[in-house]
């Protein structure tokens, strides 16, 4: 099978004819089929095999780059479509805290992959706050304002312990 880039027999690279040789010389060397090769159209064949390596090459460079370019590409849109994802649970998590009316602060404790399994989340979190009480505010920890006194004398009679 012939390569469809590899000249006829003695064919020019160039312009593809055949060149008129005259006489042939017994010390030029042989071709293919065993047929003499004149040394202008081997020198032209080595140079257009250099070429159609040189460009192979560059094919290659080309075909790499461009699969790069698709990788990336590819990569780019699988993180585009993560985040997406993401965007959508969070949304879909603040959706059911408000429909459920729980804090604010529990939305992002919801679990779940859709909204009825979030939904069921938020019905059971509800139900461990209510078992638990409602808690009633303490004012153990904090500073009390005393009652002020009324004279000069009530108050340092408080400050030295009498009254």
């Amino acid at each position: 099978m012939a390569d469809e880039n590899t000249p006829v027999e003695n064919e020019t690279p160039e312009t593809g004819e055949v060149p008129e040789t005259g006489e042939q010389g017994g010390e030029q060397p042989q071709g293919p089929g065993g047929t003499s090769v004149p040394p202008a159209v081997e020198r032209a064949l080595r140079k257009a095999n250099e070429e159609a390596k040189t460009l192979r090459l560059k094919l290659k460079e080309f075909e790499d780059r461009d699969k790069t370019e698709a990788e990336r590409l590819a990569e780019r849109a699988s993180e585009a479509e993560k985040r997406a994802s993401t965007a959508e649970q969070g949304l879909l998590r603040w959706k059911v805290a408000a429909a459920k009316k729980l804090p604010p602060l529990l939305a992002d404790r919801l679990q779940g992959d859709d909204e009825e399994a979030m939904a069921a989340d938020a019905d059971r979190l509800l139900q461990s706050l209510k078992a638990a009480g409602p808690s009633a505010p303490s004012f153990d920890g904090g500073v009390r304002p005393t009652a002020r006194p009324s004279s000069m004398n009530d108050l340092i009679r408080r400050q030295a312990g009498l009254g």
